[in-house]
């Protein structure tokens, strides 16, 4: 990997790309400006919805999932229709389509995880398959790994999610696609979580790509806010408040930070 950014060309050059969203917000975070480059070169994206499935209603909910509900605004039987209204609008900025796959989110994985401090933490043994059932639900079958780049986060924060999602990432990557590994935003903006994914994943990964985003980069806050109902759950995490202004500001100074002064989004692969 040299000091220069990735040509454009290189970056949009497969006919199919392929994100792997754990949740219904990460693909705009993370790497929008990206999926919002293919989509402008003619190569319509494909947003892989991972954990976006609804809750199973006849079973109770956990404490901390009904406490979700209630900072994000909205009821069991309202979440799923609520987030995904808010997917297809960022998607239709982005000029991606969405794809769902059949599985739920940690909060409504039964009782595995009830608290903040298990869903950062290490994914329960009973979900040891979960990464390929992901991959088998991709149904990829069909499609020439020549021709297509799939992008799936690096899991920097821990969330249970993207570890699996990382996971089905790496094992696709190991099958021989070409995968690039996004920083989840934005958890990456404290440099302590990024430092410590880093540390982790030492000798298993070397940078791939710097993509200029600089041309995008209004679409891409504009998808973000597309999410309204997440915006302060995820941003309190990084101490950041929730407004256009500031969450523009803190993207833009990380993005900034990468690309020596142009906005970049930074993606990786396996070494």
């Amino acid at each position: 990997m040299t000091g220069e950014l990735t040509p454009l060309a290189i970056a949009t050059r497969p006919n199919q790309h392929i994100f792997l969203s754990p949740h219904y917000d990460d693909i705009a975070l993370s790497c929008g400006g990206t999926a919002r480059l293919a989509a402008r070169a003619g190569n319509r994206p494909v947003i892989a919805l991972i954990f976006g499935s609804e809750p199973d209603l006849s079973q109770p909910l956990s404490d901390f999932a009904e406490a979700m509900h209630r900072g994000w605004g909205l009821d069991t039987r309202a979440v799923v229709a609520g987030r995904r209204a808010e997917e297809a609008a960022a998607s239709a900025i982005l000029g991606a389509d969405d794809r769902f796959l059949p599985f739920h989110d940690a909060i409504y994985r039964g009782m595995n995880y009830t608290s903040n401090e298990v869903l950062f933490a290490t994914p329960a043994e009973s979900e040891a398959t979960l990464p390929g059932r992901i991959v088998d639900e991709l149904g990829l079958g069909g499609l020439a790994s020549t021709h297509a780049r799939i992008y799936a986060p690096l899991a920097i924060g821990n969330h249970v999610d993207h570890q699996l999602a990382f996971e089905a990432g790496r094992e696709l990557a190991n099958a021989g696609w070409d995968v690039w590994f996004y920083e989840d935003l934005p958890y990456a903006l404290n440099p302590e979580r990024l430092r410590t994914r880093l540390t982790a994943l030492d000798g298993q990964i070397e940078q791939a790509a710097r993509v200029d985003v600089s041309n995008v980069w209004d679409d891409k806050i504009s998808a973000i806010m597309a999410y309204p109902s997440q915006l302060p759950t995820i941003f309190d995490y990084v101490a950041v408040g929730h407004s256009r202004d500031a969450i523009d500001a803190a993207m833009s100074k990380y993005a900034t930070s990468l690309g020596n002064g142009t906005p970049v989004e930074r993606f990786w692969k396996l070494a």
